[in-house]
């Protein structure tokens, strides 16, 4: 999982868009979050705990699995959880 932080800040050194496309070349869940504000922190928590629910291969042990992000990534309304993996 790759979460960006500081996004309560008014200057970013990595854009959201950077953020996404290095998630999803590198097959990660990516979230934004401010540790400040504490947007986006619980739904990091609750993405990632729900994607390891979701994936067997993630808790099963004789088992690699490849997670790949959803093109719909960007378009998530609402918060701070604009990315998310698809199995």
């Amino acid at each position: 999982m790759l979460i960006g932080n500081k996004i309560d800040k008014e200057t970013r050194v990595v854009t959201r868009e950077e953020g996404v496309k290095y998630a999803r070349k590198h097959s990660m869940l990516f979230i934004e979050a401010s540790a400040k504000t504490r947007d986006g922190v619980q739904c990091a928590f609750e993405e990632l705990v729900e994607k390891i629910i979701q994936t067997p291969g993630l808790w099963e042990t004789d088992k690699a699995s490849h997670l790949k992000l959803s093109d719909s990534a960007l378009q998530h309304e609402g918060g701070q959880c604009g990315a998310y993996c698809i199995i």
